[in-house]
């Protein structure tokens, strides 16, 4: 198995440009650097919150993780609306309950 390392940090235009890629690897980068990177926690939030509804859950473990970063880093998220949100992907992706219960841990810990 071989590991590619990608720098996680790209700029908000050029996230944007990968998100409207059709390719899952870019969307996957933007979504990873829009969690560790993006100031406009709203746009962020809302943006990690579109891809739950992805089918590819390779995408979808990425917006749930880019979540628990917003949370970490920014100490604020609308909680409500993140919760149902992971209830609702909990119940489409069961395999996903660890990464769900992570973001869940981030978001009480840190908001």
């Amino acid at each position: 198995m071989s590991l590619n390392y990608k720098d996680p940090s790209i700029s908000h235009d050029e996230a944007v440009r990968f998100l409207q890629s059709h390719s899952d690897e870019d969307v996957i980068q933007a979504l990873i650097s829009i969690g560790l990177n993006e100031e406009d926690r709203i746009w962020a939030q809302q943006t990690c919150l579109k891809y739950f509804a992805s089918s590819n859950e390779p995408v979808v473990t990425s917006a749930i993780t880019a979540l628990g970063h917003i949370a970490r880093r920014h100490g604020e998220l609308d909680k409500d609306i993140a919760f149902a949100a992971l209830e609702e992907v909990k119940t489409r992706f069961p395999s996903l309950e660890g990464v769900i219960s992570d973001t869940l841990d981030d978001i009480e810990a840190f908001t």
